[in-house]
């Protein structure tokens, strides 16, 4: 059965196909961890078959070349179809470790899944961005913003059908992050393509995020001064601690910080412990990382100090922290050498963009921009990719399809500011009263992005929801969501559909999701 003479080329229009190959895949035995398969819980796979079709294709008149991939489970297929997003300047394709690992669960589960790489394999994306010096691939661009997402739903329902005899009675979307903007991007643009989508995190102004996530380093450089890691950290972990309380439990998470008064200029020469230059030592916190912490918070400003974009959550980790599964990159990290010179460390996908897509010079030197360059830079992103990558708030048309949005953004996330999400599902709900019959959005205290943070909540049962959402008609109004587990100890609670807040009624002396309630 799993032979490409049994699986003809799928129909799309505009799409000329190229190649198509099958193989089995058999006995696979792995753990999925949940930072790999975001929207779920971990998994372990047990001697997991399945048939990987590959096809590739191109657009008529161009010259991309897109690959998509189909897993197809070889038994137990529940009639469903799961599609999983990519992450960063990446699609999907099972090159990219959240996309395989999705479509890895999604078939141990029973689900058919596909992905696409948009055109192009490569992670980095000075391996596509620019065609040309100075030449911006906008094929590719294009292709990545919207085009290959519809074309994957399209394909992956096609082989579904040409594999199994019938097509999926259900498609869904899972992703985080760029996954999570390919989601909403796909309810906007392309209403039909699949009936629940779970995007989390989503870089629904991905065009904004490029051009506003270095206003830090932006700041630093004006200062001329870069506070050491150690400092930043201990204003955030200062603020943890003074508002940790304000919803009734001491978990080492903040339920809503905007809701907590505090000082940071309290802390300007408090003596703390560092080892950011190698060597321990106590160094005083200075007021130039009390001033980059607000930055951080404020998010960007003009020159003349009007607000541009968003800023972080305060209790957010403002500096990388590095993990066995990779860097989890924040915006005010420095690097200090062992003389006790620091400076700054933007994240890379900050500065590829700026380097790529706005300068077109992958040689341009980040260091060099100035507040009045900033405000350039970020009009200049808007303009020229805002139509492209970013969402528009109206969800009409897959209100009408029937569809069902759930998405989950950490209140901690160093990347995607939270309030991004908010801004979104509030202009979604000006025009439209109705939204949370279709569209729901849980915020989670102390996560950061998509997964990882100190003592973050975290929603493992998303996805299950979503899929009791739009097969038996029954509306999350809660999700169970756990904490990491710090020095051996987890927390249970809850996450409530915005605008409402999770509430602690102080009854339980070990506190389970029975403690919390959501209040307005």
């Amino acid at each position: 059965m799993c032979t490409p003479s049994k699986i003809p080329y799928p129909s799309v229009p505009g799409a000329q196909f190229t190649s198509l190959s099958a193989i089995l895949v058999s006995g696979v035995t792995t753990q999925i961890p949940e930072s790999l398969y975001v929207n779920h819980g971990a998994l372990d796979v047990k001697g997991v078959s399945y048939c990987h079709v590959t096809t590739t294709y191109t657009h008529t008149g161009k010259t991309d070349n897109i690959t998509v991939d189909v897993f197809l489970p070889t038994d137990g297929w529940n009639g469903r179809m799961q599609a999983a997003g990519g992450g960063g300047y990446s699609a999907g394709g099972v090159n990219f470790p959240i996309s395989y690992y999705t479509m890895l669960g999604a078939v141990a589960e029973g689900y058919s899944s596909a992905t696409t790489d948009a055109g192009h394999s490569a992670l980095n994306p000075e391996d596509w961005v620019l065609e040309s010096p100075g030449n911006v691939n906008m094929q590719l661009i294009e292709n990545f913003g919207s085009t290959s997402l519809n074309e994957l739903s399209k394909i992956g329902k096609a082989v579904t059908e040409s594999y199994y005899g019938k097509p999926p009675a259900y498609s869904y979307w899972s992703g985080c992050s760029q996954g999570g903007r390919q989601g909403m991007k796909l309810a906007e643009k392309y209403p039909t393509a699949f009936d629940g989508i779970a995007a989390s995190a989503p870089a629904v102004d991905f065009a904004g995020i490029g051009g506003a996530q270095l206003w830090p380093q932006v700041v630093m450089n004006e200062m001329k001064q870069y506070p050491k890691n150690c400092e930043t950290l201990a204003i955030t972990d200062a603020f943890i601690k003074h508002c940790d309380g304000q919803d009734g439990l001491t978990d080492g998470v903040v339920s809503d910080p905007d809701a907590c008064d505090f000082d940071p200029y309290s802390l300007v020469n408090t003596p703390i412990n560092c080892n950011d230059t190698g060597t321990p030592e106590v160094v005083h916190i200075s007021e130039a990382a009390v001033k980059v912490s607000e930055a951080t918070w404020g998010g960007a400003k003009t020159p003349e100090g009007e607000s541009l974009w968003w800023g972080l959550k305060r209790g957010t980790r403002l500096i990388d922290l590095v993990t066995e599964m990779g860097t989890n990159p924040s915006l005010a990290t420095t690097q200090c050498s062992p003389d006790g010179t620091c400076v700054g460390s933007p994240p890379e996908l900050i500065v590829q963009w700026i380097q790529l897509l706005i300068k077109k010079d992958p040689t341009f030197d980040v260091t060099t921009v100035t507040v009045a360059d900033f405000q350039d830079i970020f009009q200049t992103s808007m303009k020229e990719y805002a139509s492209i990558l970013n969402v528009e708030p109206n969800l009409d048309a897959f209100r009408e399809a029937g569809g069902k949005i759930v998405t989950y953004h950490g209140l901690a996330d160093g990347i995607i500011p939270s309030d991004s999400t908010r801004d979104f599902f509030n202009k979604v709900a000006a025009r439209d009263k109705g939204v949370h019959d279709y569209y729901r959005v849980f915020e989670a205290p102390g996560l950061a992005h998509c997964f990882s943070g100190s003592g973050g909540y975290y929603p493992a049962g998303l996805f299950d929801a979503l899929v009791k959402w739009v097969e038996s008609g029954v509306a999350p109004d809660k999700l169970v969501a756990t904490t990491v587990p710090q020095n051996g100890t987890s927390h249970e609670g809850i996450l409530c559909p915005y605008p409402q807040k999770p509430r602690y009624n102080g009854l339980g002396l070990s506190a389970t999701a029975d403690d919390f309630y959501c209040h307005e």
